[in-house]
């Protein structure tokens, strides 16, 4: 978020930001006001593996130079590492020796609360879980303390946070012009200036807020509309003391979850103790070294990096492994916020591939008239792949003249699909074949009634012969034409409505074995 804010504001002054991080608050609330928590939906779990491993990997990259006592400014993993290894050589050792006592310390105390005690020493067992949840805080005060007992003004042994300004902010309205140059800027121009930001930035704050919440909501409901409006109002808070735009942040949630928060009551509480700190302890966040807060933050973030996750698609779906990886390869090069989105678009393709591929399962059908072909659509007939649908069943029914569609696990049907339904009854008509839909489900029947040429007479049998016996007589050895407006063919008893009586459909024995690949169209 600090990125895409120096992306949108360069140039311009201060007050800018001020005014994007309310204008961000402002859309992000109406956003939520709207309901628009779909949203929620165009992050899939592989898309929150992905931008979670992402994130460590950034963070863990970005604190290097805390712990190795190295000072330089950089916007990128590859920059971070060029810097490193080009100023290898001004590595302090102070820091380095620093960073991986507080490290050690770190991992060996997050062990701790898992250590077995009797059941009837639960005092120790409390006292062990209190001190390993509250080990960042211990290392940080333990750390700071040795760096004020041994700080030297002239010759400082380890590299310290920068001096923080005391009080309280000045509770305000944002600005709605600014000086740019020799130039007045009202709020219509600040607002030009910023440009799309103003819009990017609330939707890429929504996105990236839901993906940290569903990646430490540990499988619970994340109400995305009730994020929103929450996100929104901090903002626009934000913007009448002069902040600048914000949202979740994984190394905060990271240090939070790792030091047990389970309750949004943590955030009060921690707003609580930030004001009282600002204002009566900021001169003493000096003495927090840097190495200590570099070791802090890649112990909470190293064990977010999912591998678990890409082992197991790696086995079972390497589809959705090709999503994590995009996710990932796009949040490590370019910038989270740009990752979520790819991976959002690039979950949305798979889902639309998978729709598109979705299997059409083909028998044989023996009855007495010979045989007929069965065949059972999955999940959905769509615009994605119901031309795929009859192309394949036509070339299955070459050599049959019966044919019956079971929709037992139909879904969806939209009207792109119920055009091409409507074109498939056609052409068996034409051809003097038999067409039958059954075993569908009250919705599915809404659609399937509105398709033109479709005999609905069968739609609620549940078996194959219960939809023979339901279209009523044939014709004899020919099947003819089902239809409501069947015209007359080669074949002079068409089944329809109005067909001739003639012997009873289907009256034989039934079973079922699967088509040869070749008339199966596999």
């Amino acid at each position: 978020m600090a990125l895409m804010t120096l992306q949108t504001c360069r140039g311009l002054p201060p007050d800018f930001v001020v005014l994007l991080s309310f204008l961000s608050g402002g859309v992000v609330l109406l956003m939520g006001l709207l309901r628009l928590g779909f949203l929620v939906e165009l992050i899939s779990p592989s898309v929150t593996s992905g931008f979670t491993s992402a994130t460590a990997v950034i963070i863990t990259v970005a604190q290097l130079k805390g712990l190795l006592g190295l000072s330089f400014m950089a916007e990128s993993v590859t920059e971070n590492v060029a810097l490193i290894v080009e100023r290898w050589r001004d590595v302090r050792l102070p820091d380095c020796l620093l960073s991986l006592l507080c490290c050690s310390t770190l991992l060996l105390l997050r062990k701790l609360k898992d250590v077995k005690v009797g059941p009837k020493r639960r005092k120790l067992k409390k006292t062990l879980w209190l001190v390993s949840i509250g080990r960042n805080a211990l290392v940080v005060l333990a750390a700071a303390t040795f760096a004020y007992c041994t700080h030297d003004p002239a010759r400082p042994l380890l590299r310290l946070s920068g001096r923080v300004e005391a009080g309280l902010p000045q509770l305000r309205l944002p600005p709605l012009s600014a000086e740019v140059g020799n130039r007045t800027l009202g709020f219509v121009d600040m607002v030009r200036e910023l440009g799309t930001g103003v819009l990017l930035l609330p939707l890429v704050m929504v996105l990236a807020n839901i993906a940290i919440a569903k990646a430490f909501s540990e499988g619970g409901r994340v109400d995305a509309a009730q994020e929103m409006v929450t996100l929104g109002l901090c903002n626009m808070a934000g913007g009448l003391v002069r902040a600048m735009p914000t949202c979740g942040a994984f190394a905060r949630s990271a240090v939070a979850h790792s030091s047990g928060v389970r309750t949004p009551a943590a955030g009060l509480y921690a707003g609580v103790i930030t004001l009282l700190a600002l204002q009566f302890l900021a001169q003493y966040f000096h003495f927090i070294p840097k190495a200590c807060i570099s070791s802090v933050l890649v112990c909470a973030v190293i064990f977010m990096v999912d591998w678990e996750t890409a082992l197991r698609l790696w086995r079972h779906d390497r589809r959705e492994l090709a999503v994590v990886a995009l996710t990932f390869g796009v949040g490590v090069w370019c910038s989270v916020e740009l990752a979520v989105l790819c991976g959002a678009l690039a979950g949305l393709a798979a889902t639309h591939f998978a729709l598109q591929r979705a299997p059409l399962h083909l028998h044989k059908v023996k009855c007495s008239w010979g045989e007929a072909v069965r065949a059972r659509p999955t999940r959905a007939l769509l615009y994605l792949n119901c031309a795929r649908f009859a192309e394949r069943l036509e070339r299955a029914t070459a050599a049959h003249r019966v044919a019956l569609v079971d929709c037992g696990v139909l879904a969806m049907l939209d009207y792109p699909a119920a055009q091409a339904l409507s074109k498939m009854i056609k052409k068996f008509q034409e051809n003097n074949k038999l067409l039958i839909f059954y075993n569908a489900s009250t919705d599915v029947i809404k659609k399937l009634d509105k398709v033109e040429g479709m005999d609905t007479r069968a739609l609620l049998a549940h078996s194959v012969q219960a939809a023979l016996d339901a279209v009523g007589p044939g014709p004899g050895p020919c099947p003819g034409v089902l239809g409501p407006a069947a015209a007359p063919g080669p074949c002079p008893g068409a089944l329809g409505p109005a067909a001739a009586p003639g012997p009873g459909l289907g009256s034989g024995p039934e079973a079922a074995a699967l088509l040869p690949r070749d008339a199966a169209g596999v």
